[in-house]
């Protein structure tokens, strides 16, 4: 309820501030608002005690007794396994940093500062591998640049030519996930090469410096900040990845943090779940670390400022004869890590056997994709993604909506700490958002009435999203000015009925494209759900990972055309509609 009083002679009207102008003070702060604080707080931050609890127990959570013991610390310090993990890791991701921004780098500042041939189209092809399931691209990958992959049996049956890595080795594994990664690298440097004003490299070549010297020597260090940002995210995810090594690294027995806490946890009898939980804790030190170091590397954003208020004409640089050359150098980096890859994934699932020894267009079938839908728990984990993807992907958007107006929009005393636990799951690996759900349900429901529903599942892929959704909804609140909200309030509405009709409302495109990256985020995310899934609740990303790892077959190929096409077309209706474009 609300008490209207009459103004005191000498203060302020409600909602004004001096001299009767409209201010904040209108935002009050209602019980609403520290409800929704708590609860976010509660959902992001609160599970991840229960792991530090776990590291610190003898005997797992479920289980009566116990005491604290730093047992599980010594033993995860104690196993040269786990060093030799964390020494892999190292080289994995810092080969795969490496190889990334090599050639993110080098694509922002070709496709966007200068004039090779086929620029956009090359930049659509770059891109694709972060809109799409990577678990497809890694099936691919082995369909065809695997020792006994269709294109390198073509090369060495009919040409002195080979392929030069091996996917099963540590550079092969980099090489795989530098496909991925190598986009993210671009669309950070792409949005920073847009924004470089032409006339400083015209200050360089009227020195004497050449058009290409001018860009290398000009553009190319103006890029420090994006590439430091973008250099130690790829860094701190290829230390946390799960997928890939469990795929790739498994043959020649190549084991990564992530996948030597799958195996004491999934493979080991019995499971060695406080050791696990240790080295969660380890891998979310390492990776938060990371991510707070990247926010400080960059240093002084305004050293770094190009764009003032002078307009500036955007210019490209002419690379004459040397044009062609880079564009057909381009175009077969491209078709290595990309083309090829997808081409392999869709042959396979349209094919009984993928061989150069046989015509592809003689085996073609559709078996395949009958064999998807004749298994029961491949149709289930369908079904479960899309559920969880639509209602998970509406209710979260709803939530991200709720909680950055409260952060943002209020005078609310506590939304500094809303707006960093909104960033937090960012920090946050997938392994140990999923193990960190897993033992909040054990506390909490020990029946496993609630672990063992789609709503677990939903809830923590919802966590694990949050911070991509609001990445996407608060530039568009942003920018709506305040004056709008503050002029609905002035005219009798509250803070909630003002938010509502107004900043919402505006921003509604925004929640649209909001949910469609949601959508396709849950549906293929396979992590979070190692420690939650059971035999009644199957997704498609885990699933997915699973065959992947045990199989190539056409079947498996055929799972990964559904999963990419079902985000093909999610992705389409939203660029149709909404104008969703992939970006960092």
């Amino acid at each position: 309820m609300t008490l209207t009083t009459a103004p005191v002679p000498g203060s302020t009207a409600p909602g004004t501030g001096p001299a009767g102008r409209p201010g904040r003070s209108s935002a009050r702060t209602t019980a609403s608002h520290y409800l929704i604080w708590v609860v976010t707080l509660v959902l992001v931050v609160g599970p991840v005690v229960p792991i530090v609890l776990a590291s610190l127990w003898s005997t797992p959570l479920y289980r009566s007794g116990g005491h604290v013991t730093l047992d599980n610390y010594r033993d995860l310090l104690t196993d040269p396994a786990w060093w030799g993990a964390v020494g892999n890791s190292l080289a994995f991701a810092g080969l795969t940093t490496v190889l990334s921004v090599l050639f993110g780098v080098g694509a922002a500042v070709l496709l966007t500062r200068t004039n090779i041939p086929w620029r956009r189209l090359f930049a659509g092809v770059l891109v694709l591998p972060v809109v799409l399931p990577g678990l497809v691209l890694i099936v691919g990958w082995m369909a065809m640049w695997a020792p006994s992959g269709f294109v390198s049996s073509w090369l060495t049956v009919n040409t002195v030519l080979a392929f030069p890595i091996d996917l099963y080795t540590m550079p092969g594994m980099a090489l795989v996930a530098t496909s991925v990664a190598a986009p993210v690298v671009f669309l950070f440097c792409r949005t920073t090469v847009l924004a470089v004003d032409s006339s400083l490299e015209d200050a360089a070549r009227s020195a004497g410096a050449g058009p290409l010297r001018a860009l290398v020597s000009v553009t190319v260090p103006l890029l420090r900040p994006a590439v430091l940002n973008s250099a130690l995210l790829v860094f701190a995810v290829s230390f946390e990845v799960l997928g890939l090594p469990l795929i790739l690294g498994f043959s020649n027995d190549i084991t990564l943090v992530s996948t030597y806490l799958y195996d004491n946890w999934i493979n080991a009898s019995p499971p060695r779940q406080g050791l696990v939980s240790a080295g969660a804790v380890f891998l979310l030190a390492c990776v938060s670390g990371l991510l707070v170091v990247r926010n400080r590397l960059v240093g002084d954003a305004a050293r770094y400022t190009t764009v003032t208020g002078k307009a500036t004409a955007k210019r490209v640089v002419d690379l004459g004869p040397a044009g062609w050359p880079l564009a057909a150098l381009v175009a077969a980096v491209l078709g290595v890590l990309v083309v090829v890859p997808l081409v392999g994934v869709v042959m396979t699932a349209f094919t009984t056997i993928l061989t150069p020894l046989i015509a592809p267009w003689s085996v073609l079938t559709m078996e395949n994709f009958g064999a998807v839908f004749a298994n029961p728990i491949w149709v289930e984990s369908i079904r479960n993604s899309l559920l969880i993807a639509t209602v998970g992907g509406l209710l979260t958007t709803l939530a991200i909506a709720v909680v950055s107006v409260v952060a943002h929009r209020s005078d609310f005393r506590f939304r500094g700490s809303l707006q960093q636990a909104v960033l937090w799951p960012r920090m946050m690996p997938g392994l140990v958002t999923g193990m960190a759900f897993f033992w909040a349900f054990a506390i909490l429901d020990p029946g496993g009435a609630l672990r063992s529903s789609l709503w677990a599942l939903g809830l923590a892929f919802a966590v694990r999203s949050l911070a991509l959704g609001y990445g996407v909804f608060y530039p568009a609140l942003a920018a709506i000015g305040q004056d709008l909200d503050r002029a609905a309030r002035t005219s009798g509405a509250t803070w909630w009925q003002a938010t509502v009709t107004v900043s919402l409302r505006l921003t509604a495109p925004a929640m649209g494209a909001c949910f469609v990256l949601l959508f396709v985020s849950m549906l293929n995310d396979a992590d979070p759900a190692v420690f939650l899934v059971t035999d009644r609740t199957p997704v498609m990303g885990l699933t997915m990972l699973q065959l992947a790892a045990t199989s190539t077959g056409g079947a498996v190929a055929a799972f990964g055309v559904v999963q990419m096409l079902i985000t093909v077309v999610v992705l389409g209706a939203g660029r149709l509609f909404l104008g969703v474009r992939a970006h960092a």
